[in-house]
């Protein structure tokens, strides 16, 4: 059937395959959805590490391009509500599989494409942001979006001493951190995101 419209476009994949390019030997990369981000990543990467909310999507990932190597690791964690700063959200709790959340620390190059509704990745790009190692680029999906958008320039902001941020203008707009230096990781909403996270819960 045809390719859903929210896949990462081949556009956007070559764009993975330029900052995959920017490293002096081939980097390790992670990502936060599966797909066909997932056959480029492992194409460009020495090794990937990919976290999946879906059983179904990580298998149908699986099967379309068997490509997996040794190195590799998939694992599906399911998405689960938590609170933050007051706000129930939607994350990953990346830390009850610690060889992957050794790798989202050992990454080079990081895809935030998930959890599926993109309102909700804030606090995916969080994790990104905090446990990636410096030199690391961190590419969020779907900056076209508000609430994406006000949440990762509010990051970008608040967090300005330790990030680079662009954005890139494709069919759906990404953002494109570069980490500088670890530091806290800064993260006060504003009233009409605080409100917004309710409205989405």
């Amino acid at each position: 059937g045809p390719v859903p419209t929210w896949v990462l476009s081949p556009t956007r994949c070559n764009l993975l395959r330029g900052l995959a390019g920017l490293y002096p030997s081939r980097p390790l990369s992670f990502e936060l959805g599966s797909g066909r981000s997932t056959h480029v990543l492992r194409n460009v990467s020495v090794e990937t590490a990919t976290v999946e909310h879906s059983p179904e999507w990580l298998y149908r990932t699986e099967t379309s391009a068997p490509d997996k190597r040794p190195a590799d690791r998939s694992v599906v964690i399911p998405l689960r509500r938590c609170w933050n700063r007051l706000r129930l959200i939607e994350s990953f709790d990346l830390e009850s599989e610690p060889e992957i959340f050794e790798a989202l620390q050992r990454s080079q190059l990081i895809l935030v494409d998930s959890p599926p509704n993109p309102a909700k990745r804030e606090h995916a790009l969080y994790l990104a942001l905090r446990y990636a190692p410096v030199g690391a680029i961190i590419v969020l999906d779907d900056l076209e979006i508000g609430a994406v958008r006000r949440f990762a320039r509010r990051l970008a902001r608040q967090n300005r001493q330790a990030f680079r941020f662009w954005k890139a203008n494709f069919d759906h707009q990404l953002g494109v951190f570069l980490k500088m230096k670890d530091a806290p990781i800064r993260s006060s909403p504003t009233l009409r995101e605080f409100v917004g996270t309710w409205l989405r819960a």
